[in-house]
């Protein structure tokens, strides 16, 4: 019993003591901000995406670039039960980013897909999709991103 006790007490100074963080927690090392960002299309996810790119907008020595974006969302029904009633879902989001960088203009288009069910309980089902479009808009901004930065 001592022996776990001292292990769970040696293994936090362990952690804390070799200067220890998270990749990607603080470091912004791009070479670009993010001057006007022109959003069109669904207003929630481009809510979503306006905040998840507000900490690229901080101008820095990198390029400027302006991005405009046109999204879209669609809630399809995927199968039905015998009676008629729809239990699965598909839902999609899409965006079309025009990303200019100086004299340069590039097109890049994401598409996330994801199935909901058809809860009884339409509270859990509006909260689940809601926290699964975040995740989807999410992977969207992150492939951005990571465009951006190939970008020459």
């Amino acid at each position: 019993m001592k022996k776990y006790f001292y292990i769970f007490i040696f293994i936090p100074f362990l952690i804390l003591s070799c200067d220890y963080s998270p990749i990607y927690s603080s470091k912004n090392n791009y070479n670009f901000y993010i001057e006007k960002i022109e959003l069109s299309g669904d207003a929630e996810i481009n809510n979503i995406i306006s905040k998840k790119l507000k900490k690229y907008k901080k101008i820095n020595n990198g390029k400027k670039l302006t991005i405009k974006a046109s999204s879209s969302y669609s809630k399809i029904s995927q199968t039905k039960n015998l009676s008629g009633k729809t239990t699965n879902y598909l839902v999609i989001i899409k965006v079309i980013f025009q990303i200019k960088k100086g004299d340069k203009s590039e097109k890049f288009t994401s598409k996330e897909e994801f199935l909901i069910k058809n809860l009884d309980n339409k509270f859990n089902e509006i909260s689940l999709e809601k926290i699964k479009k975040e995740n989807s808009i999410d992977l969207i901004t992150n492939k951005l991103i990571i465009q951006i930065t190939q970008m020459q």
